[in-house]
């Protein structure tokens, strides 16, 4: 048996030290704090968020920029995206606590809180309507459209709400077309170019590519200026108050997003490609340029535009007012964090 290799003189000091660490030495609480910080975002960054979002419209920008820019990492959040198109199927998903923020149309939060669930809007960074009427290029006037078929995504959702504000401004009646569901943007341009059904709406960057291949625009909501929740985070009122310091986490990583999206044009595009798969620079360009003159980087949700929403309902008896929560996007702009993000990147 070998002897044992004596143990080098410039490790003996350590040794000892670490003999003599007590309770009651400060340097082994220092030892302990330093130790906590280095673990204490490991910790964190184990809380897991599914963020859902329902097409691939221009408002669905913000959220892609900030997972793709690493903003919910830096909050401590591993962040899961997931595309459930529809919004009634994305508010299941959340009762069902499979996902914890949704990204959708205001309308969606609305008539599920309408139908008495605790979902609520807690962010909206887009309040105008982005959507355009399109029709079919053999389709001159809104009296050739009488008795025929427009596609929307789904039934009570913000395609078949933009619908019917636009035949108030064509002078239809909400009868004199038939609505069918008809999924994504790209399914219902495919259906009107075909010729399946007379009209949809759209809005960019999908816009840019439908008047690209011809269709035509009868009505364009953006130029009426009517406020209305389109982009909104939602979330369970249950959850927030379980969770209201990762919840606002959660919205700093977004807020930051929203920053970016309109400081960094470039990487933005870059972001829109991916996920819409669109390769035409000029169709995202302009959609970008679009959606970024009107997006609100500190997204309190507007009452005016939930009212607009509610109009629809006339019978729910709700107030604007209980549908949405500004109290968090409030108290980070009050803490300064809007204003430490504001400054422009260099």
């Amino acid at each position: 048996m070998s002897k044992s290799q004596p143990i080098n003189s410039r490790e003996q000091p350590l040794l000892r030290r670490h003999h003599r660490f007590s309770l009651s030495d400060p340097g082994f609480w220092s030892a302990c704090l330093a130790l906590t910080a280095t673990l204490l975002p490991l910790v964190v960054s184990a809380q897991t968020v599914r963020i859902s979002y329902s097409g691939t419209s221009g408002q669905n920008v913000p959220l892609w920029v900030a997972h793709e820019a690493g903003l919910f990492k830096k909050q401590g959040l591993k962040d899961e995206l997931v595309l459930i198109s529809g919004g009634s199927t994305n508010m299941q998903a959340m009762l069902a606590n499979e996902i914890q923020f949704s990204n959708t149309a205001g309308s969606t939060p609305i008539q599920a809180a309408l139908q008495g669930t605790d979902i609520i809007i807690i962010a909206s960074p887009y309040n105008f309507i982005p959507y355009s009427f399109v029709v079919r290029k053999d389709i001159h006037s809104a009296a050739e459209l009488k008795g025929k078929t427009i596609a929307i995504t789904r039934l009570g959702g913000i395609t078949e709400i933009a619908a019917r504000l636009s035949f108030e401004k064509l002078g239809l009646g909400p009868k004199d077309m038939t609505f069918i569901q008809a999924g994504p943007d790209a399914q219902r341009i495919l259906a009107v170019q075909t010729g399946a059904v007379a009209a949809t709406l759209v809005a960019p960057p999908a816009l840019f590519k439908a008047t690209a291949l011809g269709l035509k625009v009868l009505v364009n909501l953006a130029d009426v200026g009517i406020k209305y929740p389109v982009g909104v985070i939602s979330a369970r009122r249950s959850y927030i108050v379980k969770n209201r310091p990762l919840v606002k986490r959660f919205l700093m990583g977004f807020i930051e997003g929203l920053h970016v999206y309109v400081q960094k044009k470039e990487f933005s595009v870059g972001v829109m490609r991916k996920y819409t798969r669109i390769d035409d620079p000029e169709v995202l360009s302009q959609s970008h340029d679009y959606f970024a003159k009107s997006t609100a980087i500190v997204p309190f949700t507007d009452g005016a535009g939930v009212k607009t929403a509610l109009a629809f309902d006339k019978a729910s008896g709700k107030r604007a007012e209980e549908l949405f929560d500004n109290s968090i996007v409030q108290e980070l702009v009050d803490e300064g964090f809007v204003s430490r993000i504001s400054k422009p990147s260099k």
